[in-house]
């Protein structure tokens, strides 16, 4: 495995600056703060970003979700997807565009990291959703969106030295992808991540999803263990690349946190085969 050219000078510590919140997230948190969340009101806030708009009614009428109709309007999607899953995908998306904004040659990167983490989501979703209610498993799928955070990061404030680190194609006894990150830039993303979500003020739950994603044992929410059997049964699919194709994680372990039977796993990993296509087609859409 070659090394990176020319080492970036960004290191994290005390005096890194931490990115800007999206305008939008704030006026979103805040809209569904408390129970105060109506669909007018997310609709109206959508609809002030016209990317963020169009990505929603990309992805409702996606066959992912497979509706008979066309979707046309963000009220109908909201509708149909419910508030709070357009909650959690209108979150996720603003902030991946708010952090891609302004790539070219690195947009493939990028893009094959959002579509992994997109592919979290909806797996976690699934593994979540069987474990609580409705509501839990939509926020489960924010979580999946944004547990790799801090590589988004990495991407805004070093793109050309944290691509050549993402692009690297590691195997046998060659370093993960969070050795690489502490060994260049003195942290790793889940670090990094959940400083961003504590700063941003994104719910406790997600930074703790995010901190922990690749330790579950550690992290003490069950919630942390879908992410990351979510986050495995995606690279397994092929679904996206996050910069490391190492599957680490600790199947036993994780099944035992979700007390989840080799039956479901098995049916949880052909479901997220089965998405692969639905997923590339999508992203191919919102392109």
């Amino acid at each position: 495995m070659q090394a990176i050219k020319d080492p970036t000078p960004l290191h994290v510590d005390s005096n890194f600056e931490i990115p800007s919140v999206p305008v939008v997230l704030p006026k979103i948190l805040q809209l569904v703060d408390g129970n105060r969340a109506s669909a007018q009101g997310l609709e109206e806030l959508i609809l002030h970003d016209a990317s963020l708009a169009v990505r929603i009614l990309k992805l409702a009428n996606s066959a992912l979700y497979s509706f008979r109709s066309e979707v046309k309007t963000i009220s109908h999607a909201i509708a149909l997807l419910g508030l709070n899953l357009v909650k959690s995908l209108a979150i996720g998306v603003s902030v991946f565009e708010f952090f891609t904004a302004g790539f070219r040659d690195e947009i493939t990167f990028v893009s094959r990291l959002w579509m992994h983490s997109f592919g979290v989501g909806l797996m976690a979703q699934e593994i979540w959703a069987k474990r609580s209610n409705r509501a839990e498993g939509e926020f489960a799928l924010l979580c999946g969106l944004l547990h790799d955070l801090g590589k988004v990061i990495y991407f805004k404030r070093d793109v050309l030295g944290y691509s050549q680190l993402f692009a690297m194609e590691s195997s046998g006894g060659d370093p993960d992808i969070l050795s690489l990150e502490i060994e260049y830039y003195g942290v790793d993303h889940a670090v990094l991540g959940a400083l961003l979500a504590k700063q941003w003020n994104l719910p406790s739950e997600l930074a703790t999803v995010v901190r922990h994603h690749h330790d579950a044992n550690a992290g003490g929410l069950p919630l942390v263990a879908a992410v990351s059997m979510a986050d495995m049964l995606v690279k397994q699919a092929g679904i996206g690349y996050d910069g490391d194709h190492k599957i680490t994680a600790d199947r036993a372990s994780l099944q035992h946190l979700l007390q989840m039977d080799d039956d479901e796993f098995d049916a949880l990993s052909a479901l997220a085969v089965e998405k692969r296509a639905d997923v590339e087609e999508f992203f191919q859409l919102a392109s």
